[in-house]
């Protein structure tokens, strides 16, 4: 029997995680937990108005919710010489699963003041490849997702929440019941506005 490509592995890989319910739902639940986590205000910085977080927090997370990963520079070029851009690729083991990202980022190219020449290319390189680190690092493992604002939060009522809901709903008259029914299923009723919603409907209810 011939040895696996990688890409026949991955396959597979993916093949047994759809075979197992269970493993999907502990893949989701680990990156709401990664993304729920909060980023320590100390390695939160700030240029031209926007938030980021250091490099090396980022490592640190990485290593400890994926321990297997790398990272590579698949290509990097000039632009002019008004910017240098990275295009890297972030390739993790996620509970068994294989997974990639690539992401591009882009750094202005600092020129000397006598206008001829350049400051440092070299750093210029690094800090476009450490972006582009970060941003696959941030939208593949979701590390730091409250600080790049790419954090969801679940505002489904709990089972708790609708079961009430919906038994209260036999008690109205048709058309208020339809009216919650159809807020209800297009999530304009939310863990947000769940108990001023039954407040008022229990309140209209008693009048």
């Amino acid at each position: 029997m011939g040895k696996m490509s990688e890409l026949d592995m991955y396959q597979s890989d993916l093949e047994a995680l759809e075979e197992s319910p269970m493993h999907h739902d502990m893949l989701i639940s680990k990156h709401q937990m990664v993304s729920e986590e909060p980023t320590p205000s100390d390695v939160v910085k700030s240029k031209n108005g926007f938030d980021y977080v250091d490099e090396g927090y980022m490592r640190w997370r990485l290593n400890q919710h994926y321990p297997v990963w790398s990272w590579e520079v698949v290509k990097y070029e000039t632009l002019g010489d008004k910017a240098i851009v990275v295009h890297g690729r972030l390739k993790i083991m996620d509970e068994g699963v294989p997974r990639s990202f690539d992401s591009v980022a882009a750094h202005r190219i600092a020129v000397a003041r006598s206008g001829s020449g350049y400051v440092d290319l070299g750093n210029d390189l690094k800090a476009a490849n450490s972006d582009a680190f970060k941003v696959a690092v941030n939208r593949l493992c979701n590390v730091a997702d409250d600080v790049y604002r790419k954090q969801y939060v679940d505002k489904t009522l709990s089972e708790l929440q609708y079961n009430e809901l919906t038994e209260f709903m036999a008690t109205l008259s048709d058309a208020n019941a339809k009216r919650v029914g159809e807020a209800l299923e297009s999530g304009k009723i939310n863990k947000d506005n769940y108990h001023r919603v039954m407040s008022k409907l229990k309140g209209d209810s008693n009048e």
